[in-house]
């Protein structure tokens, strides 16, 4: 580079001066920005992380979930063939009162008499002479009172069943209870694991959409801190140039000076005379070796 097309010394130390400012600012930004991604860069990075975590969660809250509303499924079943048993029950409860009803209805003496009036009439009919007649009208008292009997005998049946179908009633109504409740168990299990499903759910969608505006911000950050290092490498083959000009405007001007130095020192000669020299002309004039 001429000394003519770069103008003078100070002109261009100034130069430099400022792209040395310029260059200690652009990499202070660089720097910064490059600290900002490298943030946003791990800051994405455990976002993934917890979204991989949530997703793993996930799964086996979806499990847990399925079989638990397999065990609700098998309950219900359970539960419904208790009531079917139990409807069948009360069913059967309902035609052997209706039957009791019905014996009880045709009953006209208790039984405890009956017994006892059998009782008496066959002791009459076996101990006492008694005419063809009075013979006739004891055996008819006779089979009605075995009648009678014959109708408590069944009606005692009746009741033997009815207690038993009222205690398969009562155990059926037992097992039906448990099972609610059971059920109101597995419920409520599922209504909480539902619920955390649902909160783990909403923030897996936050963590990604979080995780992909942290990526995005750590991308934009390495843009711009790529984009200032390139204008801090400008700066710097900039300056590298200037302080190369610089340098050959420097030795330029001294070959200069020390050319002048030289004729006068060659003219003082010719006159015979003496020329003193400056301290900064003797300096040169050593750093050539004329001296």
């Amino acid at each position: 580079m001429k000394a003519e097309t770069l103008g003078d010394s100070e002109s261009l130390m100034r130069e430099i001066e400022s792209l040395s400012v310029e260059i200690v600012e652009l990499r202070e930004q660089r720097n910064k920005l490059n600290l900002e991604a490298k943030t946003w860069l791990r800051k994405g990075e455990n976002l993934v992380d917890e979204a991989r975590k949530l997703k793993r969660e996930l799964r086996d809250l979806r499990e847990e979930v399925g079989q638990l509303k397999a065990e609700i499924r098998q309950l219900k079943t359970s539960l419904e063939k208790l009531r079917k048993d139990l409807a069948e029950k009360r069913e059967v409860r309902d035609e052997l009162r209706e039957k009791l009803r019905g014996l009880k209805a045709k009953v006209s003496i208790p039984r405890g008499k009956a017994e006892r009036l059998f009782e008496e009439l066959e002791w009459q009919i076996q101990t006492n002479p008694l005419s063809p007649e009075e013979e006739r009208k004891l055996v008819e008292r006779v089979k009605a009172l075995e009648g009678q009997l014959d109708l408590h005998g069944k009606i005692s049946l009746l009741i033997e069943k009815l207690n038993s179908n009222f205690q398969e009633i009562q155990a059926l109504r037992e097992e039906i209870g448990k099972f609610k409740e059971k059920l109101d168990e597995v419920y409520g299990k599922l209504k909480e694991k539902l619920a955390v499903l649902s909160e783990k759910s909403k923030r897996l969608e936050e963590a990604e959409r979080e995780a992909k505006e942290a990526y995005q911000k750590f991308t934009n950050a390495k843009v711009q801190a790529d984009r200032l290092h390139r204008r801090i490498v400008e700066a710097l083959n900039k300056q590298r140039s200037l302080k190369s000009g610089l340098r050959e405007f420097k030795r330029e001007k001294e070959a200069e000076a020390l050319e002048g130095v030289v004729k006068e020192l060659e003219e003082a000669y010719k006159q015979g005379k003496k020329k003193k020299l400056t301290l900064e002309e003797f300096k040169l004039l050593m750093s050539r070796g004329l001296i």
